[in-house]
């Protein structure tokens, strides 16, 4: 199994620490290390040479200013593509490896912002609006095109890519449609990625539910999803679970312990999916021993969930909604 953890607000002085770089080494695990606007510098060469030097593999998860979105997406794709050209020739001046480059491909920032900080009736009525916004065919496979020129230029130089991709994409890729990435701006699988990894976290999906939907629900609907996504995808499908902490929403609901996210692993598992991403290091490392989420991992037993009616109906309304849009 490929393990690899999510870093959104880690220094490059935290990621150099010994006991996080051993941490990493000693259970084979990729850092996904999120590489915002103005990090080529000494401090983030430093840490990516060290960590080239160490043997620990690193994916870098390029960011843009919010006010372009924070995400890549569909209308900012000329933008990420230039500044993942100028960091992979710093790297090149700088003589490190970065063999994997993380495209994490969701709605701007901004928009899902004005609908989070609206009240329901008009929150509704700001989502409307972002989807009549967001809806551009044309615009989508240009979009496509354009990402699948950048995934080109790295394979020449050998690199990976991993997108991740919002949970609903799962039933654009099941019925063969767009619809849901369209909407949100997310080309994904009309690109040539290495892995496409699901963002399915649990913690998040149960707690801002505010009960509507129960661990019950989540674990079936997570291993459900994959196991529709490993006969789709096979050795593509990757999966992104937890959360341990919050990240840039700032209110996630989060997992407090390694058994808190032991069925979802368990039900990652009996999907056969191999590429498992945890969000966030963070979380990890505020643990009194962060090596038991790891351990927890590794030694986790495939498990398939109970059967939830209610996650059934969920993904039929999804792929309704994929289908129509």
């Amino acid at each position: 199994m490929n393990i690899r953890v999510w870093a959104e607000f880690f220094s490059p002085e935290d990621a150099r620490e010994k006991k996080v770089v051993k941490l990493l080494k000693k259970y084979d695990v990729t850092l996904g290390m999120a590489f915002p606007p103005g990090s080529m510098n000494e401090s983030y060469a430093k840490m990516l040479a060290d960590y080239d030097r160490a043997g620990v593999s690193v994916m870098l998860w390029v960011l843009l200013p919010d006010t372009s979105g924070y995400w890549a997406c569909e209308r900012n794709y000329k933008e990420f593509s230039d500044y993942v050209d100028r960091i992979y020739e710093w790297a090149d001046k700088k003589k490190f490896n970065v063999p994997w480059l993380a495209v994490d491909l969701e709605p701007p920032y901004y928009q899902l912002q004005k609908v989070k900080n609206s009240k329901l009736p008009v929150a509704i009525g700001n989502a409307v609006e972002n989807l009549r916004e967001n809806r551009n065919r044309g615009r989508f496979y240009d979009a496509s095109s354009g990402y699948n020129r950048l995934v080109e230029k790295l394979h020449s130089r050998k690199v990976k890519t991993l997108t991740a991709a919002d949970f609903k994409v799962v039933e654009d890729f099941k019925l063969g449609t767009i619809g849901h990435q369209d909407a949100m701006e997310t080309p994904i699988s009309t690109v040539n990625w290495d892995i496409v990894s699901f963002m399915i976290y649990n913690s998040m999906m149960v707690g801002y539910s505010k009960g509507l939907v129960s661990m019950k629900d989540a674990r079936w609907y997570l291993f459900s999803a994959m196991q529709d996504m490993k006969k789709v995808l096979w050795d593509r499908a990757g999966v992104s679970i937890g959360v341990t902490y919050i990240g840039k929403l700032g209110d996630e609901p989060y997992y407090e312990t390694p058994a808190d996210m032991l069925p979802d692993v368990q039900a990652v598992k009996a999907a056969l999916i191999d590429d498992v991403s945890v969000f966030n290091l963070e979380g990890i490392l505020r643990s009194d021993k962060p090596e038991e989420w790891f351990e927890m991992i590794i030694g986790a037993e495939a498990n398939v969930p109970e059967i939830s009616v209610k996650a059934n109906v969920f993904r039929l309304v999804l792929q309704a909604a994929s289908a129509v849009l």
